[in-house]
C-alpha cells in the first residue's frame, strides 16, 4: 500500500528539514524515520499557509491515531525541545511524530515503527489552537 502525498506548508516544511538535519537521532529507528520524511518532504504537495486544509497534520497538531499496539488520543505534535510524553506531546522528530506529519485525517499510514512495519490510522486531527507563525527554527 502506498501512502497518500504529503500536504505541508512552506514554513513547515523549511523548518522541518532543518530540524532533521540538525537533529542527533538516538537510534537507528529514529534515523530511518527522518530519512524517509527527508525524502517525503521533496515529493510533497506544499502550499501556502492560506492553502492549507484544516485536517491536515501540522507541528502544533492535536491527533487521535490507532496503532497496533492500541489507540492514543490527544496527542499534541510539538518541537522537539517540547516533547513531553507525560503530556501527552510527540515530538515531530520521534518516529510516530515523523509518520504523522502532513496527513490528513483518515488517512491510512504504513510506517516503520520499531516493531516493522505497521498501519497507523490517523482518526482525529484538531488544529484549532495551532499558530504556525510562532514556529522558530
Amino acid at each position: 500500500m502506498e501512502n497518500p502525498k504529503l500536504i505541508i506548508s512552506e514554513k513547515e516544511r523549511d523548518l522541518m528539514r532543518s530540524w532533521i538535519i540538525g537533529h542527533q537521532a538516538p537510534d537507528i529507528h529514529v534515523r530511518e524515520s527522518l530519512d524517509r520524511l527527508y525524502k517525503e518532504l521533496d515529493t510533497a504537495d506544499v502550499r501556502k499557509e492560506e492553502d492549507m486544509p484544516p485536517d491536515v497534520v501540522r507541528v502544533c497538531s492535536i491527533v487521535d491515531v490507532g496503532t497496533p499496539a492500541g489507540r492514543r488520543n490527544g496527542l499534541q505534535l510539538v518541537m522537539h525541545a517540547d516533547a513531553d510524553l507525560k503530556q501527552n506531546k510527540l515530538s515531530v522528530l520521534s518516529v510516530l511524530g515523523s509518520a504523522l506529519i502532513g496527513y490528513r485525517q483518515g488517512a491510512s499510514i504504513v510506517w516503520r515503527l520499531p516493531k516493522g512495519d505497521q498501519t497507523i490510522t490517523l482518526e482525529r486531527v484538531d488544529n484549532s489552537r495551532c499558530d504556525v507563525s510562532a514556529l522558530r527554527p
